[in-house]
């Protein structure tokens, strides 16, 4: 078992909506920073079309409701260039990633509780007056978010509040969360724990947090957790 770590870059703003390259520009920027090399997977993330693998060409087309790209771990060098020091003082040869996914879409995703962060919906979106319903299934990552609201382009964004544990306020790298993402990179840390998780949860590369800003072409936050 063990405490474990993942780090996500969401984009923060509730009007912001995928274009056809969203993933492909994030993905350039993931490969300068080596952070990345194999994708195990692409898959569609809209329950109407099942969840079924896709294709590469896939990152160059209309994301619809939502696709996740899943990257292989990776070791060494670039997992310190970004994460900064080892909890454990290992060196950076021995650092690595589980994986990462991107996941990119216009369904509203509530971002997942942990138990130092409770996300409260407070209220789901609506169209036209019209409270939208979550949708059943949420596939194979359902374990990346929480609830996922179909949007169209009349659809509201949902509100959510965020509930703080008392031990876990020092950690917050974010003031004005919305506690919902149509986009996040999640970079999955596993047990090798970044020397932050102790103090404030954000990567010390700014440089990459400021690149995969640009790639999105939004406002970022950044949400760490252990689990």
């Amino acid at each position: 078992m063990g405490v474990e770590y993942r780090h996500y870059i969401v984009v923060n703003e509730p009007t912001w909506r995928p274009q056809r390259d969203t993933a492909a520009r994030v993905e350039t920027v993931l490969r300068q920073w080596a952070l990345v090399q194999d994708v195990e997977e692409i898959v569609s993330l809209d329950p109407l079309a099942g969840h079924g693998d896709l294709t590469d060409a896939s990152t160059l087309v209309d994301p619809g409701p939502g696709m996740a790209l899943v990257y292989a771990g990776v070791q060494g060098e670039p997992v310190a260039r970004i994460a900064g020091a080892s909890l454990y003082d290992s060196s950076a040869e021995s650092r690595y990633t589980m994986r990462t996914t991107l996941v990119v879409g216009d369904d509203y995703r509530v971002h997942w509780s942990s138990d130092s962060i409770y996300f409260e919906l407070i209220s789901p979106p609506t169209a036209n007056g019209t409270v939208i319903d979550a949708n059943d299934d949420d596939g194979p990552l359902g374990a990346l978010f929480a609830e996922t609201f179909p949007s169209e382009g009349t659809t509201s964004a949902p509100i959510v509040k965020a509930h703080v544990a008392d031990h876990a306020s020092q950690h917050l790298a974010w003031t004005d969360y919305q506690g919902f993402w149509r986009a996040a990179l999640i970079v999955d840390f596993g047990k090798d724990l970044p020397a932050f998780v102790e103090t404030r949860h954000a990567l010390p590369a700014h440089d990459f947090v400021a690149a995969v800003a640009a790639a999105f072409r939004g406002k970022v936050a950044e949400i760490g957790e252990i689990y």
